[in-house]
């Protein structure tokens, strides 16, 4: 104490401290927003300038994201938050950030310096786009006019469902988790494959435990609906069984649109987020939409969707006559747009079914086990693929089994449906976005066309956001529709490139491109496609920024799902 005055006087006697000048520009860019106190959402609304930040505390933010989400989503559309861990966690510990994503919280803080399930989120999440830090958001929470609950528990209009296939084959060099010793060197791992997403999305499914073995066989599958892919996390989890407790040994989280299919290793983390060298599961992934994969049983709900109306996507009523009769006009449009995609989609699934395969085979294995059982079937069978306007179509020479003449039957039905989908797709799609933009002109008037009308209140709000909710319907269904028609023309690509690889593809009557032999089909893998990013107000509303509350971020490791083989087997 008496070291550190004589210091201080020492530090007096050499002069005044030097001030030097900076320049206000230079000085006006180290802060990029303006703290402001939190009143309410109408306050923070209608004052409220785009660099303007309002801290929440994790109590605050919660209570709001359970009694107002699709305020607090509409809200940091155009406005940036940030959430951080309150004062009584005395301990460090974490909230989970996934709650205030699905409101599109920008900045969710975490004490970094606590391990454990909310800091392995916080890593899976920022792990894709590079690990650059920044991750776009969905576009329905983006889009000036959408509606959107983070608590909902419906499929989200304008977002195709996707059916996500896990089969868990083994585990190699798992490790005995730290300060265990009541069994000695022993093991008996299980895995937990978990999903974190909105709360229709949230499920958890677990293997069996295999007792003793560093080198587990589960061989399980598991499948979950992902309704909003975008928002979902995908956790592997693989635990010590344990009378006492189970003993955690490593994890693995990934964002379910960073997932490729195929089979793969991945690779274990441990409590601290480092790779466990050596330590992988095996498994095998597969992604579907959710009209073309799962259980066969499906096809039997597609056949009834004409008799039964509440599948198709309807208009909401706003009590308005002008607005109401603008959309009225598209709801056939809405049912033709369903009926093209699904009528695609249940050829499809006939097509893979007389093929013998499982439902989440793609589009070339389904080929190639059709065209060489057609080779097979007889040694005085002769089969060519022509094209008919630029459509594939399979023309055989000699005779074939029933079952052979039925898969015939169902490529050539499944080739009609795509060709009637890409034909009348430009039109539906048109007439969808014509009723999006009429209804799009009486927005600015909205509010006093319901004023005329007498609404107010709640009955108010409740029009606005049917307004919304039509609005993202059509505009989502015209997206689905035009997805659809891509994934149509890649499949008749898919098919010619399959029949040139096998040398079977006719140019022309007399005259047969026949491709080199190689002896055998060599497996190729599909690419994972890009979605498309979506309108915004501003891009910095319009994403998710890692923030830590007390230490900074490690520096993320490279990859985590390593490819072992093609998925065509």
């Amino acid at each position: 104490m008496v070291e550190s005055e004589q210091h201080r006087k020492s530090n007096k006697r050499e002069g005044p401290l030097k001030k030097y000048r900076l320049a206000s520009e230079l000085s006006d860019m180290v802060q990029h927003c303006q703290s402001v106190r939190f009143q309410d959402f109408q306050t923070a609304t209608q004052r409220g300038k785009c660099y303007e930040l309002i801290s929440f505390s994790e109590s605050t933010a919660l209570r709001l994201a359970n009694s107002c989400p699709e305020v607090f989503v509409n809200y940091n559309k155009r406005f940036l938050s940030r959430v951080y861990p309150n004062g009584m966690r005395v301990d460090s510990s974490n909230f989970n950030p996934q709650d205030l994503w699905n409101c599109g919280c920008q900045l969710v803080a975490l004490n970094y310096q606590t391990c454990g399930l909310m800091m392995d989120l916080n890593d899976g999440r920022f792990m894709q786009n590079g690990s650059s830090g920044y991750v776009l958001k969905p576009a329905v929470m983006r889009e000036e006019i959408a509606f959107f609950s983070a608590s909902t528990r419906d499929i989200i209009p304008g977002v195709s469902p996707q059916i996500l296939h896990v089969k868990i084959i083994s585990g190699q060099q798992l490790p005995k988790p730290k300060a265990s010793g009541a069994k000695g060197n022993t093991v008996d791992p299980y895995v937990i494959v978990e999903i974190f997403g909105i709360p229709a999305d949230c499920v958890e499914e677990r293997t069996k435990t295999v007792q003793h073995s560093a080198n587990p066989i589960f061989d399980e599958s598991f499948e979950f609906q992902i309704n909003l892919p975008e928002l979902a996390l995908v956790r592997f989890a693989v635990l010590d069984d344990d009378y006492i407790g189970d003993e955690f040994i490593g994890q693995y989280t990934i964002p379910f649109e960073c997932m490729l299919p195929g089979y793969r290793h991945v690779r274990l983390r441990s409590n601290t987020g480092e790779t466990i060298p050596d330590c992988t599961l095996f498994v095998h992934l597969a992604i579907t939409n959710k009209k073309g994969g799962g259980k066969t049983t499906r096809r039997v709900s597609l056949l009834r969707r004409k008799k039964n109306q509440g599948d198709y996507p309807s208009m909401k009523l706003l009590g308005i006559k002008v607005v109401d009769d603008i959309f009225k006009t598209v709801s056939q449009s809405l049912r033709d747009a369903m009926d093209l995609s699904d009528k695609v989609q249940l050829a499809l699934m006939s097509l893979k079914e007389t093929c013998g395969l499982a439902p989440i085979s793609n589009i070339k294995q389904t080929m190639r086990a059709l065209l060489t059982r057609i080779q097979n079937s007889s040694e005085n069978t002769s089969m060519s693929m022509i094209l008919k306007d630029d459509y594939p179509a399979i023309v055989v020479h000699g005779c074939l089994p029933d079952i052979l003449k039925k898969a015939l039957l169902s490529f050539e039905t499944f080739v009609d449906e795509c060709r009637n989908l890409i034909g009348k797709s430009d039109g539906v799609c048109d007439k969808l976005i014509s009723a999006r933009s009429g209804a799009m002109e009486s927005h600015e008037e909205l509010q006093s066309l319901a004023s005329q009308q007498g609404m107010k209140g709640k009955k108010l709000n409740r029009t606005v956001e049917n307004f919304a909710w039509n609005v993202r319907v059509l505009k989502g269904q015209a997206d689905l529709m035009r997805q659809a028609k891509v994934r149509c023309l890649e499949d008749m690509k898919q098919i010619r490139d399959t029949a040139s690889f096998m040398g079977i593809i006719r140019k022309s009557d007399g005259d047969i491109n026949r491709a080199p032999s190689t002896g055998s089909i060599t497996p190729a893998s599909s690419p994972l496609p890009n979605s498309p990013p979506g309108d915004g107000h501003s891009p910095l509303a319009s994403i998710l920024i890692p923030v830590h509350h007390m230490t900074e971020l490690a520096e993320e490791d490279d990859g985590g799902i390593t490819r072992y083989d093609s998925d065509q087997s």
